[in-house]
């Protein structure tokens, strides 16, 4: 059910591109203020009888499902999305505004199926464009779709990689190779991660796409997550002098240590994932026209879930490979 809901995400990502340009493409952030908001809900609403026992303390159920409340939260959200996005969302598919607002005019036949999309004649008046609207196959037959989109599938990899290992990272005892923390930790650090998606997204990002340019903004974004899962280790070698078995008491230095790896882990992590607007940026870039943006999209994630379905059981058996055989 989570794969197939996923569908929505090319679905905003064509709204996204139809209604925003290259003046404003890089300024959103809504994606990051939800990156902020769910560690915190997952991270302090879980367990509630026990975290918040003068409140649910005497709640049986909540005792028992102490994953229910975080879960119900996140879907009362989801479902005040649906009744918003139901009344307040317009339509932006071009053929779909052109039926609308448009004149219907006598077209030639055409011998392909083709869709309509809007335009604009020299004074003003809108008409009727045809614009072909290509199959999947005539999307995967240009070579620069087939490039962005197998680009698209190892940032997803990588990236849904990185959000299994930090976890399991985060909550693995030191003297395993982690770091030893709670869950309400672990959603303070994820939601740190959100607010400085937000900082990145409003401040650094068009900064740096104006600076670089959208393909080396991408190229040095990529280039940083090998940096990242190296700094793991070394975090990992500090966290166990500081808080595994023979980690020996009033150890400033190592503990000191460790959160600065830590926090370079996390700022490298919100500066690689730049590399998700540039990629929506240029699958937009790549496709044919307007009308096959959802098309494209769509195409795209499609790949990206292959990978978001591949790679969490295969660094999650990785880990366990290495936990088991005692070189971690």
């Amino acid at each position: 059910m989570a794969g197939a809901l996923t569908g929505n995400i090319a679905v905003m990502q064509s709204i996204l591109g139809e209604i925003t340009d290259d003046t404003n493409q890089a300024r959103e952030v809504t994606w990051s203020v939800g990156c902020v908001l769910g560690p915190i809900i997952g991270g302090y609403l879980s367990h509630p009888a026990e975290r918040y026992p003068a409140i649910f303390g005497d709640v049986e159920f909540l005792a028992r499902h102490p994953f229910f409340l975080p879960c119900f939260v996140s879907s009362s959200i989801t479902l005040c999305s649906v009744i918003v996005a139901f009344v307040f969302l317009e339509e932006t598919l071009p053929g779909k505004l052109a039926a609308r607002t448009t004149h219907l005019k006598t077209i030639p036949r055409a011998n392909n199926p083709q869709e309509l999309d809007s335009g604009t004649t020299g004074q003003g008046t809108h008409i009727l464009n045809i614009v072909s609207h290509p199959s999947v196959m005539e999307l995967l037959s240009s070579q620069r779709i087939r490039s962005v989109i197998i680009a698209g599938f190892f940032l997803w990899f990588l990236s849904i990689s990185w959000d299994a290992v930090f976890v399991l990272f985060a909550y693995t005892p030191a003297g395993l190779g982690g770091l030893q923390r709670t869950p309400a930790e672990i959603g303070v650090f994820l939601a740190t991660l959100g607010a400085l998606g937000i900082f990145m997204a409003l401040i650094a990002f068009p900064l740096l796409q104006y600076r670089f340019g959208t393909l080396r903004l991408h190229q040095a974004c990529m280039a940083l997550w090998p940096l990242m899962f190296m700094l793991f280790s070394v975090t990992s070698l500090f966290a166990r002098q500081a808080l595994g078995p023979s980690a020996r008491i009033g150890d400033s230095v190592a503990h000191a240590c460790m959160w600065v790896g830590l926090s370079l882990i996390l700022l490298t992590d919100k500066v690689a994932t730049m590399a998700y607007a540039t990629n929506v940026i240029i699958v937009k870039s790549v496709a044919p026209n307007q009308a096959s943006l959802g098309a494209t999209f769509g195409l795209s994630m499609s790949v990206a879930c292959s990978a978001r379905a591949v790679a969490p059981a295969f660094v999650s058996y990785v880990c366990y490979v290495f936990e088991n055989s005692g070189d971690i």
